[in-house]
């Protein structure tokens, strides 16, 4: 009785040591998730989000495979593009998933870097044939561009586009839908797009042959994109477990399984090049 008393301790003792060491493991985790949920903010942005598709999209996908692999609460909420920079500079957001770094930005975020995507020039058809390169729509005076407030598309283009400015030329609206809507009504005569964002509004809207597709910057590589974390919640060392997360990510395949629900091979690879 004694012995069976006492393998029975053992044993318990055992299992209460396993329950101890597999709750540090989980508290212990790829990050430090924090005591409350972290905000999260979507866009509604061609592939990366559809809130008309129940939220399907790119981003979504994300946020699934972070929570998977992190174990961390997330509060996702829908937020202009705008918003969410605003919302993260004053602490009240703590991340999102698509942001081009800047010195602007880095005082107040860090980002997790994990694509590369470059913005085209969608023109109308009615301006196609005399608009063939950046420096045929400064010349028509009478052209306009439209574009999503607060989105940056690269150096030469925000360099383009800040000349487009000074001749007030450039009409600024909340999200991408409404510019694609305004380039089919003739509001604006082009924008620049990205290929998970043209392949699904110019479809949805039924403009694909209402319109031209050109490289406006042909020496010019894919922005790198990063998850975007606020600094009022993440210190430096979190911000580089929160890399260390999307690295592994694209290293084991996961990244490119999750692009290629929605784009073509060779479009994935040019993404994952950065």
């Amino acid at each position: 009785m004694k012995v069976r008393s006492l393998t029975k301790r053992i044993l318990s003792s055992i299992g209460g040591l396993a329950l101890l060491t597999s709750t540090l493991v989980a508290v212990a985790g790829p990050v430090h998730c924090g005591d409350r949920p972290i905000r999260w903010s979507y866009f509604d942005y061609g592939f990366f989000y559809d809130p008309a598709e129940g939220g399907k999209g790119i981003d979504k996908d994300i946020l699934d495979e972070l929570i998977k692999r992190t174990g961390c609460r997330f509060d996702a909420k829908l937020l202009p593009r705008a918003r969410s920079w605003a919302d993260v500079a004053s602490g009240d957001l703590d991340m999102f998933p698509t942001g081009i770094p800047n010195a602007e930005r880095e005082r107040f975020a860090w980002f997790a870097n994990y694509m590369a995507m470059k913005n085209y020039a969608i023109v109308h058809s009615r301006d196609a044939a005399s608009i063939k390169r950046a420096e045929d729509f400064i010349a028509n005076k009478s052209l306009k561009f439209g574009v999503v407030r607060s989105f940056k598309h690269g150096t030469e283009q925000d360099q383009w586009l800040d000349q487009l400015r000074k001749e007030q030329r450039v009409q600024e609206s909340p999200d991408a839908e409404t510019v694609y809507k305004k380039l089919k009504e003739q509001h604006v005569d082009a924008m620049f797009s990205q290929p998970p964002v043209y392949r699904k509004n110019l479809k949805l809207l039924g403009m694909e042959n209402m319109v031209t597709v050109q490289d406006w910057t042909p020496s010019e590589r894919g922005a790198v994109h990063g998850l975007v974390l606020s600094k009022s919640r993440f210190s430096e060392a979190e911000a580089e477990k929160w890399r260390a997360v999307m690295l592994k990510m694209r290293e084991d395949g996961t990244l490119k399984k999750i692009f290629s629900r929605y784009l073509p091979a060779d479009e994935v690879a040019k993404i994952l090049e950065y």
